[in-house]
């Protein structure tokens, strides 16, 4: 009966004892000893595209200021438009001319998405207040009078 008792009893302070449990723990100084993940590796949200900017217009800001000869518009992804201003080759009477102007002329050259060929597919003269429904997923080049890009906008 003695012996059961001494089993017991040694099973059960065999149970409560750990190793190292009188002994503390060695704290580390901060930031030594300790992995720190570079920042080029720390996880980032992924980046929305802005609903403003749904034709990445952002990443051709390098052309502003260059010429359109030296733009080859087929490799542009997507839908492109460019507009330039433009003037009609008729005789107008500048009496009426003065008194009631017309919005400005523009030709607009219009490429299509995947056109291979360098030519634009459609181009034609007409007014600004004319130029029909703003598609927000197109990329419209405006050029100044002399040919050079002046802004980059989605429309």
């Amino acid at each position: 009966m003695r012996l059961v008792f001494y089993i017991v009893v040694g099973a059960l302070l065999a149970g409560c004892y750990t190793p190292g449990a009188g002994v503390p723990q060695p704290q580390p100084r901060p930031n030594l000893g300790q992995y720190q993940v570079p920042l080029n590796q720390r996880p980032t949200p992924t980046r929305r595209i802005p609903d403003e900017d749904l034709c990445r217009s952002r990443l051709y800001i390098g052309l502003v200021g260059q010429h359109e000869g030296g733009i080859v518009f087929a490799t542009l992804p997507g839908r492109t438009r460019v507009m330039k201003p433009a003037e009609l080759e008729i005789n107008q009477d500048d009496f009426l001319a003065d008194m009631n102007p017309d919005p400005p002329l523009v030709e607009v050259r219009e490429y299509l998405s995947g056109q291979t060929l360098y030519t634009p597919a459609i181009r034609a003269v007409s007014r600004v207040d004319e130029l029909g429904p703003i598609i927000r997923d197109r990329l419209t080049i405006e050029l100044d009078g002399q040919g050079y890009v002046r802004e980059l906008s989605c429309r």
